[in-house]
């Protein structure tokens, strides 16, 4: 019994500080209400560990439309898969808005009651520089359609795979 009671207490302090180290949110709801976090969850979202705890996941979200999302979406993939990841929203405690990919697995696939743990990673900065490059694109495409010469992009094969419309209109479409 001792030894087991040593096992036990050896797993529960690896957990622990595999909790502690993570570079993402870590956590634990049942029926969408937080049981516990780690400190990288409360960093991101402005909450002492004490504030979360207990509270329903709503708190997180910035509308219902987000909360019934991800809460419809994951449990499907977790029904399905074991497991599932949504990119959603999150709410900080001051208010910002921060971009978040979710991945959840239950602690027991056939009792979803025991609960669900999650791991959120920030991704507000990729969105932001990907929306930003989105923008750039498209600035680029359309100067480079107002130009009043033919300008094209070939793939490795030599194929076009881009002509402007001044290009089009020297040669007909390509």
């Amino acid at each position: 019994r001792k030894q087991v009671e040593e096992r036990l207490r050896e797993s529960e302090a690896k957990l622990r500080t595999i909790f502690r180290a993570a570079p993402v949110g870590l956590g634990l709801t049942v029926d969408r209400v937080l049981r516990e976090t780690n400190q990288q969850v409360c960093r991101m979202l402005g909450y002492t560990c004490d504030e979360l705890t207990g509270k329903s996941v709503y708190l997180l979200y910035p509308s219902q439309a987000d909360f019934d999302f991800v809460g419809a979406e994951k449990y499907r993939q977790i029904r399905d898969r074991g497991a599932g990841t949504v990119e959603t929203r999150w709410r900080r405690k001051d208010g910002a808005i921060l971009d978040i990919m979710l991945s959840s697995a239950a602690i027991d696939p056939d009792d979803l009651a025991k609960g669900i743990a999650f791991a959120a990673m920030d991704i507000t900065e990729r969105k932001q520089i990907e929306d930003r490059l989105r923008e750039s694109e498209q600035r680029f495409r359309t100067l480079v359609n107002l130009l009043p010469y033919g300008v094209q992009e070939n793939d490795k094969e030599g194929r076009i795979t881009f002509a402007n419309p001044a290009l089009e209109r020297l040669h007909g479409p390509q």
